[in-house]
């Protein structure tokens, strides 16, 4: 009896060797994974320069995770006189439980991205000295926003690119996975709440209150930034029913559609609704417009739901 021919798995040619396209393919992934990574130390760097040529030249605190590091050195200084700044090795060592959470609880790829930008964190930290880069700016107003906005957009860098920088950004993530109310910048201002508790009595309280605007400012460019926290409602009009398929059991998110009818045309159309993060968006498009060419997309961005919607951060 003959043998039955074996058929070559996807990507593959009858011989075992990998297709063009897959090799295409292949080294697409490669160069977006070596840009995430990039991009998470980039974002790690930006960051640490805001807070340490910006933030604490000026004596103001810092909220999440940064700034229990901040609360510990600033005890420490008043037990043992440390001529160095520690910030960055309390920030590491307290990060170790929260590393483990995302390493069990989220998965190793974020675990990686952020064990990398939080690396980059302690070596700018620790080894860019505290200067004050703007020794005319004297208005706490003006440091607390655009100290605010440039750490914010480092921060807001690194969760973009699927990683973090440690502490409450990793709670936060965690939290908004399960929560679909919550942001990571949320998590990080009601955390913060407590630094300025201790701010309030052993700083001047216009010190906090300034402190307070900077986190404001720095959650809110975390949020606009990172794109999970950016809804965007889809209308396709396609006549292909693999677009609601790619939708649906692709990317996993719901879909309500209609049977349609071109008034130009005459032709059959299906009409899908769908929401999705602007993290996915790119893909969707790409997706969308290799399965059908001819789709027409409308997009509406940074719209407002209420109902159950998954944050697919991965």
């Amino acid at each position: 009896m003959p043998k039955e021919p074996k058929i070559p798995s996807k990507g593959r040619s009858a011989r075992g060797l990998i297709s063009p396209e897959q090799r295409k393919e292949n080294r697409k992934a490669f160069l977006k994974n070596v840009g995430e990574f990039l991009l998470c130390i980039l974002g790690g760097l930006i960051y640490s320069a805001a807070i340490n040529l910006i933030v604490l030249p000026k004596g103001l605190f810092i909220g999440n995770l940064t700034g229990l590091a901040q609360v510990i050195q600033d005890i420490l200084k008043m037990v043992v006189p440390v001529q160095r700044d520690l910030t960055g090795i309390f920030l590491f060592l307290l990060n170790t439980p929260l590393f483990i959470m995302s390493f069990t609880s989220i998965n190793r790829k974020f675990f990686m991205k952020t064990l990398l930008t939080v690396g980059s964190m302690f070596a700018a930290m620790t080894f860019i000295p505290i200067v004050d880069i703007l020794p005319k700016m004297t208005d706490y107003l003006t440091i607390s926003l655009v100290g605010g906005a440039i750490a914010g957009f480092g921060a807001g860098l690194c969760l973009q690119a699927g990683g973090s920088g440690g502490g409450t950004d990793i709670l936060g993530v965690y939290v908004s996975l399960k929560r679909k109310d919550f942001s990571v910048g949320r998590v990080n201002l009601i955390i913060s709440l407590l630094i300025y508790a201790y701010a309030f009595f052993r700083k001047d309280p216009i010190v906090m209150i300034y402190s307070f605007i900077f986190t404001l400012i720095y959650v809110f460019v975390v949020d606009k930034t990172h794109y999970q926290n950016v809804k965007i409602s889809l209308m396709v009009v396609t006549k292909s029913e693999k677009v609601l398929d790619c939708i649906t059991r692709g990317f996993g998110r719901g879909a309500t559609y209609w049977n349609g009818k071109g008034a130009y045309s005459g032709q059959d159309t299906f009409v899908i609704n769908t929401v999705v993060s602007k993290y996915e968006l790119i893909r969707m498009r790409r997706l969308l417009q290799d399965i059908d060419p001819n789709a027409f997309i409308i997009e509406n961005t940074d719209v407002n739901v209420t109902g159950q919607f998954m944050s697919n951060f991965f």
